[in-house]
């Protein structure tokens, strides 16, 4: 079989962080104030990089690579966008944070990519309801009906010759 080139777009989350001070009357007044002086922070501040313990690896686009074009993905580069959903594993809380290229979406394409991301994350949670309560059933039956009985069993005694 005859094996052909394939070009493959890989993306990966890179999340960096820096610490700032501002002076506020208010907590929610400092969160505004650090937002709105983000963007004047230097790039050499920031701190961060690739955790792939804890993040995937997306698959943007792939096609057959045709000669040595190393513009091959040129006409593809602005069309995946990425939404974060940040998330508490300790609470159980979370909340979807909004990117900025949201506001140059149309409403109904809005709407559309709300419809599918509602959906696979109604997917997500369902499974999780079912594990827990799977969990709890079993666990319930375990308090009802009290420990197992456990009877040893014994082998035959085999007789030395």
């Amino acid at each position: 079989m005859e094996k052909t080139r394939f070009r493959v777009r890989l993306v990966r989350p890179v999340f960096e962080y820096v610490d700032v001070e501002v002076e506020a009357g208010e907590e929610y007044e400092a969160v505004s104030a650090a937002l709105a002086g983000a963007d004047t922070i230097p790039a050499d501040e920031w701190r961060g990089n690739f955790a792939s313990e804890k993040y995937g690896v997306d698959v943007v686009c792939a096609m057959e690579a045709t000669g040595d074009d190393e513009e091959i993905f040129t006409e593809i580069t602005g069309e995946k966008k990425y939404l974060l959903l940040k998330a508490d594993p300790d609470s159980g809380e979370g909340e979807v944070v909004y990117q900025p290229w949201i506001g140059g979406v149309s409403d109904l394409m809005l709407a559309d990519l709300c419809a599918d991301w509602a959906g696979e994350l109604a997917e997500a949670e369902e499974a999780g309801v079912a594990g827990f309560y799977d969990w709890a059933e079993r666990h319930a039956r375990f308090l009802k009906d009290g420990l197992a009985k456990v009877i040893p069993l014994r082998r035959p005694r085999v007789e030395e010759e």
